[in-house]
Protein backbone atom coordinates (compact mmCIF):
# COMPACT_ATOMS: atom_id res chain seq x y z
CA UNK A 1 0.00 0.00 0.00
CA UNK A 2 1.33 3.46 -0.93
CA UNK A 3 2.52 5.63 2.08
CA UNK A 4 3.07 9.73 1.69
CA UNK A 5 4.02 9.93 5.03
CA UNK A 6 7.32 7.99 4.94
CA UNK A 7 8.81 6.46 7.84
CA UNK A 8 12.78 7.02 7.43
CA UNK A 9 15.41 7.20 9.63
CA UNK A 10 13.20 5.41 12.43
CA UNK A 11 10.09 7.92 12.81
CA UNK A 12 7.33 8.92 10.81
CA UNK A 13 7.73 12.45 8.82
CA UNK A 14 5.57 14.20 10.69
CA UNK A 15 5.37 16.33 14.53
CA UNK A 16 2.17 18.21 15.91
CA UNK A 17 1.18 19.93 19.22
CA UNK A 18 -2.03 19.32 21.19
CA UNK A 19 -4.48 16.21 20.23
CA UNK A 20 -3.40 13.50 17.73
CA UNK A 21 -4.24 14.84 13.76
CA UNK A 22 -7.05 13.23 12.09
CA UNK A 23 -4.29 10.93 9.84
CA UNK A 24 -2.98 9.19 13.30
CA UNK A 25 0.77 9.21 12.67
CA UNK A 26 3.91 11.55 13.69
CA UNK A 27 5.38 12.60 16.57
CA UNK A 28 3.81 14.63 19.42
CA UNK A 29 5.66 17.72 20.89
CA UNK A 30 5.09 19.90 23.82
CA UNK A 31 3.70 22.99 23.04
CA UNK A 32 6.78 24.53 23.91
CA UNK A 33 9.28 22.73 21.87
CA UNK A 34 11.78 24.99 20.05
CA UNK A 35 12.37 24.75 16.30
CA UNK A 36 14.96 22.45 16.12
CA UNK A 37 13.58 19.98 17.95
CA UNK A 38 10.34 20.24 15.18
CA UNK A 39 12.72 20.31 12.69
CA UNK A 40 14.11 17.08 14.35
CA UNK A 41 11.13 15.46 14.59
CA UNK A 42 8.86 16.58 11.50
CA UNK A 43 11.45 14.73 9.20
CA UNK A 44 13.12 17.91 8.12
CA UNK A 45 16.60 18.17 9.34
CA UNK A 46 18.03 17.52 6.29
CA UNK A 47 19.07 20.16 3.26
CA UNK A 48 18.19 19.12 -0.35
CA UNK A 49 21.50 19.01 -2.51
CA UNK A 50 22.30 19.10 -6.18
CA UNK A 51 24.52 16.68 -8.86
CA UNK A 52 24.78 16.77 -12.56
CA UNK A 53 22.20 14.35 -14.26
CA UNK A 54 23.96 12.08 -16.23
CA UNK A 55 23.46 8.39 -18.11
CA UNK A 56 25.17 5.14 -19.37
CA UNK A 57 24.85 4.43 -23.03
CA UNK A 58 25.65 1.00 -23.26
CA UNK A 59 27.08 -1.09 -20.45
CA UNK A 60 30.66 -0.50 -21.36
CA UNK A 61 30.38 3.13 -22.24
CA UNK A 62 31.28 6.16 -20.01
CA UNK A 63 29.16 8.11 -18.08
CA UNK A 64 27.49 11.36 -20.58
CA UNK A 65 26.74 14.28 -18.36
CA UNK A 66 23.14 15.95 -19.82
CA UNK A 67 23.47 20.20 -20.45
CA UNK A 68 21.39 22.07 -17.54
CA UNK A 69 19.95 18.86 -15.80
CA UNK A 70 20.37 18.48 -12.24
CA UNK A 71 19.06 16.38 -9.71
CA UNK A 72 17.65 16.89 -6.71
CA UNK A 73 18.96 14.64 -3.54
CA UNK A 74 18.12 14.80 0.35
CA UNK A 75 22.04 14.75 1.88
CA UNK A 76 21.07 12.29 4.99
CA UNK A 77 19.23 9.39 2.55
CA UNK A 78 20.48 10.05 -0.95
CA UNK A 79 17.19 9.85 -2.05
CA UNK A 80 16.06 11.42 -5.30
CA UNK A 81 13.63 14.16 -5.19
CA UNK A 82 13.90 15.82 -8.72
CA UNK A 83 15.06 16.72 -11.85
CA UNK A 84 15.44 20.61 -12.16
CA UNK A 85 17.40 23.10 -14.04
CA UNK A 86 19.98 25.77 -12.76
CA UNK A 87 17.61 28.28 -12.68
CA UNK A 88 15.47 26.24 -10.30
CA UNK A 89 16.32 28.11 -6.49
CA UNK A 90 15.76 25.14 -3.46
CA UNK A 91 14.37 26.88 -0.95
CA UNK A 92 15.90 24.57 1.88
CA UNK A 93 13.89 23.07 4.82
CA UNK A 94 15.70 24.80 7.45
CA UNK A 95 15.11 28.35 5.93
CA UNK A 96 11.20 27.43 5.55
CA UNK A 97 11.18 26.13 9.18
CA UNK A 98 13.14 29.36 10.54
CA UNK A 99 11.25 31.85 8.33
CA UNK A 100 7.63 29.94 9.68
CA UNK A 101 8.76 30.12 13.17
CA UNK A 102 9.75 33.96 13.09
CA UNK A 103 6.74 34.95 11.44
CA UNK A 104 4.84 32.23 14.12
CA UNK A 105 6.45 34.19 16.94
CA UNK A 106 6.18 37.75 16.02
CA UNK A 107 2.71 37.52 14.68
CA UNK A 108 1.34 35.90 18.07
CA UNK A 109 0.76 32.54 16.00
CA UNK A 110 1.24 28.83 17.13
CA UNK A 111 2.56 26.31 14.81
CA UNK A 112 0.43 23.07 14.92
CA UNK A 113 1.87 20.83 12.50
CA UNK A 114 4.91 20.02 10.85
CA UNK A 115 5.94 16.99 8.17
CA UNK A 116 7.41 15.61 4.96
CA UNK A 117 5.03 13.69 2.34
CA UNK A 118 6.28 11.30 -0.40
CA UNK A 119 9.90 10.85 1.38
CA UNK A 120 10.82 15.14 1.43
CA UNK A 121 9.44 15.67 -2.17
CA UNK A 122 7.07 18.22 -0.31
CA UNK A 123 7.33 19.84 3.35
CA UNK A 124 4.73 22.28 4.79
CA UNK A 125 4.03 23.73 8.35
CA UNK A 126 0.85 24.48 9.58
CA UNK A 127 0.14 27.46 12.20
CA UNK A 128 -3.01 28.77 14.14
CA UNK A 129 -3.27 31.93 13.38
CA UNK A 130 -5.48 32.55 16.55
CA UNK A 131 -9.28 33.34 14.93
CA UNK A 132 -11.93 31.38 16.00
CA UNK A 133 -15.76 32.36 14.94
CA UNK A 134 -18.92 30.51 14.56
CA UNK A 135 -20.67 30.29 11.35
CA UNK A 136 -23.79 29.89 13.45
CA UNK A 137 -24.37 29.14 16.57
CA UNK A 138 -22.05 26.77 17.99
CA UNK A 139 -20.30 25.73 14.53
CA UNK A 140 -16.76 27.29 15.28
CA UNK A 141 -14.35 27.60 12.38
CA UNK A 142 -10.29 28.26 13.19
CA UNK A 143 -8.16 30.28 11.32
CA UNK A 144 -5.04 28.38 9.87
CA UNK A 145 -1.58 29.72 7.68
CA UNK A 146 -0.30 26.59 5.27
CA UNK A 147 3.20 27.10 4.41
CA UNK A 148 4.74 24.68 1.85
CA UNK A 149 7.43 24.01 -0.87
CA UNK A 150 8.43 21.36 -2.76
CA UNK A 151 11.74 19.78 -4.03
CA UNK A 152 10.59 17.57 -7.10
CA UNK A 153 9.73 20.47 -9.54
CA UNK A 154 6.00 20.10 -9.25
CA UNK A 155 5.08 23.28 -6.96
CA UNK A 156 6.23 26.48 -5.86
CA UNK A 157 6.78 27.92 -2.23
CA UNK A 158 3.64 28.61 -1.21
CA UNK A 159 1.74 30.03 1.93
CA UNK A 160 -2.24 30.37 2.12
CA UNK A 161 -4.72 31.23 4.34
CA UNK A 162 -7.02 28.23 5.23
CA UNK A 163 -10.02 27.13 8.08
CA UNK A 164 -10.52 24.13 10.16
CA UNK A 165 -14.14 23.55 11.33
CA UNK A 166 -13.66 22.59 14.45
CA UNK A 167 -16.89 19.93 15.03
CA UNK A 168 -15.08 17.58 12.34
CA UNK A 169 -11.47 18.80 11.22
CA UNK A 170 -12.60 19.57 8.70
CA UNK A 171 -10.17 21.84 6.16
CA UNK A 172 -11.80 24.28 4.26
CA UNK A 173 -10.67 27.45 1.74
CA UNK A 174 -7.76 25.79 0.47
CA UNK A 175 -7.74 27.93 -2.88
CA UNK A 176 -6.50 25.89 -5.69
CA UNK A 177 -6.33 29.36 -8.23
CA UNK A 178 -2.84 30.29 -7.66
CA UNK A 179 -4.15 34.44 -8.25
CA UNK A 180 -6.41 33.50 -5.37
CA UNK A 181 -6.70 36.00 -2.79
CA UNK A 182 -5.95 33.50 0.38
CA UNK A 183 -2.76 32.45 -1.19
CA UNK A 184 1.07 33.81 -1.72
CA UNK A 185 3.12 32.00 -3.90
CA UNK A 186 7.00 32.20 -4.56
CA UNK A 187 8.36 30.13 -7.64
CA UNK A 188 11.78 28.89 -7.58
CA UNK A 189 13.04 31.10 -9.95
CA UNK A 190 13.31 33.19 -7.40
CA UNK A 191 15.55 33.58 -4.36
CA UNK A 192 13.33 32.98 -0.97
CA UNK A 193 12.48 36.41 0.21
CA UNK A 194 10.91 36.27 4.22
CA UNK A 195 10.42 39.85 4.05
CA UNK A 196 8.67 39.93 1.16
CA UNK A 197 6.91 36.48 2.02
CA UNK A 198 6.10 38.05 5.55
CA UNK A 199 4.32 41.25 4.21
CA UNK A 200 2.14 39.50 1.40
CA UNK A 201 0.91 36.70 4.43
CA UNK A 202 -0.17 38.82 6.21
CA UNK A 203 -2.57 40.60 3.77
CA UNK A 204 -4.07 36.81 3.29
CA UNK A 205 -4.64 36.10 7.14
CA UNK A 206 -6.60 39.26 7.29
CA UNK A 207 -9.25 37.94 5.42
CA UNK A 208 -10.50 35.99 8.13
CA UNK A 209 -13.40 37.80 8.59
CA UNK A 210 -14.39 37.95 4.88
CA UNK A 211 -14.14 34.00 4.78
CA UNK A 212 -16.92 34.07 7.14
CA UNK A 213 -19.04 36.20 6.11
CA UNK A 214 -19.16 33.13 2.69
CA UNK A 215 -19.93 30.81 5.47
CA UNK A 216 -22.48 32.69 7.20
CA UNK A 217 -24.06 33.32 3.64
CA UNK A 218 -24.03 29.58 3.05
CA UNK A 219 -25.38 28.43 5.69
CA UNK A 220 -28.29 30.73 5.46
CA UNK A 221 -29.09 28.86 1.77
CA UNK A 222 -31.82 26.50 2.36
CA UNK A 223 -31.39 23.79 -0.88
CA UNK A 224 -34.37 21.09 -1.96
CA UNK A 225 -33.85 18.24 -3.64
CA UNK A 226 -32.98 19.77 -7.19
CA UNK A 227 -30.29 21.43 -6.22
CA UNK A 228 -28.66 19.12 -4.37
CA UNK A 229 -28.93 16.76 -7.62
CA UNK A 230 -27.28 19.55 -10.16
CA UNK A 231 -24.92 20.64 -7.67
CA UNK A 232 -23.49 17.14 -6.79
CA UNK A 233 -23.55 16.30 -10.70
CA UNK A 234 -21.48 19.30 -11.79
CA UNK A 235 -18.92 18.14 -9.01
CA UNK A 236 -19.02 14.56 -10.18
CA UNK A 237 -19.89 14.08 -13.64
CA UNK A 238 -21.44 10.67 -14.06
CA UNK A 239 -19.36 7.68 -14.87
CA UNK A 240 -20.36 4.66 -18.30
CA UNK A 241 -20.08 1.91 -15.35
CA UNK A 242 -20.18 -1.74 -16.74
CA UNK A 243 -20.62 -3.97 -19.91
CA UNK A 244 -23.40 -2.23 -20.88
CA UNK A 245 -21.86 1.47 -20.41
CA UNK A 246 -25.10 3.10 -18.50
CA UNK A 247 -24.87 6.47 -17.22
CA UNK A 248 -24.31 5.92 -13.48
CA UNK A 249 -23.59 8.30 -10.68
CA UNK A 250 -20.19 7.53 -9.36
CA UNK A 251 -18.86 6.80 -5.74
CA UNK A 252 -18.28 10.25 -4.96
CA UNK A 253 -21.94 11.73 -5.80
CA UNK A 254 -23.63 8.79 -3.75
CA UNK A 255 -21.06 9.16 -0.79
CA UNK A 256 -21.51 13.11 -0.25
CA UNK A 257 -25.28 12.89 -0.55
CA UNK A 258 -25.14 10.13 1.82
CA UNK A 259 -23.72 12.12 4.72
CA UNK A 260 -25.00 15.23 3.33
CA UNK A 261 -28.81 14.03 4.18
CA UNK A 262 -27.67 11.33 7.36
CA UNK A 263 -24.36 11.16 8.84
CA UNK A 264 -22.65 14.36 7.89
CA UNK A 265 -20.08 15.44 11.22
CA UNK A 266 -22.05 18.52 12.87
CA UNK A 267 -25.07 17.64 10.98
CA UNK A 268 -27.63 18.80 13.85
CA UNK A 269 -26.02 21.96 14.60
CA UNK A 270 -27.87 24.93 12.98
CA UNK A 271 -27.42 26.34 9.54
CA UNK A 272 -26.09 22.78 8.81
CA UNK A 273 -29.49 20.62 7.38
CA UNK A 274 -30.23 21.20 3.81
CA UNK A 275 -28.00 24.26 3.62
CA UNK A 276 -24.99 24.92 0.59
CA UNK A 277 -23.14 24.80 4.44
CA UNK A 278 -24.38 21.59 4.92
CA UNK A 279 -23.18 20.59 1.08
CA UNK A 280 -19.33 22.40 1.41
CA UNK A 281 -18.92 20.34 5.00
CA UNK A 282 -20.42 16.88 3.35
CA UNK A 283 -18.10 16.83 0.00
CA UNK A 284 -14.51 18.29 2.85
CA UNK A 285 -16.08 15.29 5.14
CA UNK A 286 -15.17 13.05 1.95
CA UNK A 287 -12.52 14.41 0.54
CA UNK A 288 -10.85 14.55 4.53
CA UNK A 289 -11.75 11.46 6.50
CA UNK A 290 -13.10 9.45 3.71
CA UNK A 291 -11.85 9.44 -0.15
CA UNK A 292 -8.80 7.73 -1.20
CA UNK A 293 -6.81 4.63 0.72
CA UNK A 294 -5.68 5.52 3.57
CA UNK A 295 -5.22 8.46 5.75
CA UNK A 296 -2.10 9.89 5.12
CA UNK A 297 -2.61 9.82 1.48
CA UNK A 298 -5.69 11.33 1.57
CA UNK A 299 -3.96 14.32 3.63
CA UNK A 300 -1.53 14.78 0.53
CA UNK A 301 -4.77 14.98 -1.84
CA UNK A 302 -6.87 16.76 0.56
CA UNK A 303 -4.52 19.96 1.02
CA UNK A 304 -2.38 19.43 -1.87
CA UNK A 305 -3.66 17.52 -5.02
CA UNK A 306 -7.51 16.95 -6.73
CA UNK A 307 -9.31 16.57 -3.51
CA UNK A 308 -7.96 20.64 -3.14
CA UNK A 309 -9.32 20.99 -6.44
CA UNK A 310 -12.30 19.45 -5.38
CA UNK A 311 -13.11 21.45 -2.37
CA UNK A 312 -12.12 24.89 -4.35
CA UNK A 313 -14.85 24.04 -7.28
CA UNK A 314 -17.42 23.16 -4.46
CA UNK A 315 -17.31 26.49 -2.91
CA UNK A 316 -17.02 28.26 -6.15
CA UNK A 317 -20.35 26.46 -7.46
CA UNK A 318 -22.18 26.94 -4.07
CA UNK A 319 -21.46 30.90 -3.55
CA UNK A 320 -22.43 31.22 -7.67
Amino acid sequence: MSHDIERINGINEIAYIGQTPWHGLGQRLTEDAPIHVWQQEAGLNWQANVSPVAFQPTADSDFVVMKNKFVIYRNDTHAPLGVVTDRYNIHQPDQILDFFNTLVESAGFKLEVAGALRGGKRIWALANVNKEACVLGDDAVRGYLLLSTSFDGSAATIGQFTSVRVVCNNTLSMADNENAPSRVSLTHGSTFDPSAMRNRLGIVVSGFEGMMDRYRYMARQDVGTAYVEKFLKTLFPRERIGADGQLKNSRGYNKVMEIFESRGIGFELRGVRNTRWGLLNAVTQYVDHERGHNADTRLNNAWFGQGNRMKTDAEELLLG
